[in-house]
């Protein structure tokens, strides 16, 4: 920034009087020591509205749906998937068994390389990673929105690379957890369907894993028209 400076006639003596070009108020002559005045308060700016414009239907179901898949799958994490049987939970960390009033817990690399276990180990700690990159991506993207959101109503600065990360990433971010959450359930039932040979029970899914890859469905169809209304 620098100051351009305006000469004018002081309106008494007409002498040469320079003055900021965007000065205002009242000023004394330095030369007949008279007081007058000169210039005209700025007007001040008003900020379009363009940009607050009020969010759109489509924008903020999918904004649901995240924040709903973020949750699911953090809670996803400690709660069974699969049920066989009435007394056999399988969860992204092992399987869990009641019975009788009588419970206990096994973690998959607890059962890798028991014979015929190390099918369903390998294929449960599969279905752990898999999780877990599922709630990771699902975190990230959540942030992502939160930080697009932040900038559109000019409350967050970020640089033009990390603008870039979270506008272009919102997609692959949104689909990973489906993709992630999806396989790991398939992978996990080839495993228990392969140990169980038939019996014990069909592995039933349970409400909760059905419902999570219904929202995590309807999150990744919601971005896409997201996108596409953009």
């Amino acid at each position: 920034m620098f100051t351009v400076m305006v000469e004018i006639l002081c309106p008494h003596c007409e002498e040469e009087i320079e003055l900021d070009d965007d000065a205002f108020g009242e000023f004394e002559c330095p030369h007949c020591e008279n007081g007058f005045e000169w210039g005209e308060e700025p007007k001040k700016k008003v900020k379009a509205k363009s940009d607050s414009e009020p969010m759109s239907g489509i924008v903020a179901l999918s904004h649901a749906l995240h924040g709903a898949g973020a949750l699911m799958l953090i809670i996803g994490l400690f709660v069974s998937w699969i049920t066989i049987g009435g007394f056999l939970e399988i969860t992204p960390f092992g399987m869990r068994f009641s019975l009788f009033g009588y419970g206990e817990s096994v973690g998959w690399f607890t059962i890798l390389g028991e014979g015929e276990g190390s099918i369903l180990a390998i294929t449960g700690i599969l279905f752990m990673i898999l999780t877990i990159v599922a709630v990771i991506s699902q975190i990230i993207h959540v942030a992502f929105r939160v930080m697009i959101h932040m900038v559109d109503s000019d409350s967050l600065e970020i640089s033009m690379e990390m603008a870039y990360r979270a506008y272009h990433y919102r997609w692959h971010t949104s689909l990973i957890p489906l993709v992630c959450a999806g396989l790991g359930y398939i992978l996990i039932m080839i495993g228990i369907l392969t140990l169980l040979a038939g019996e014990g029970g069909f592995p039933w899914p349970n409400f909760f894993t059905i419902a999570l890859i219904g929202i995590l469905g309807g999150q990744f169809y919601m971005i896409n028209q997201e996108l596409r209304n953009e």
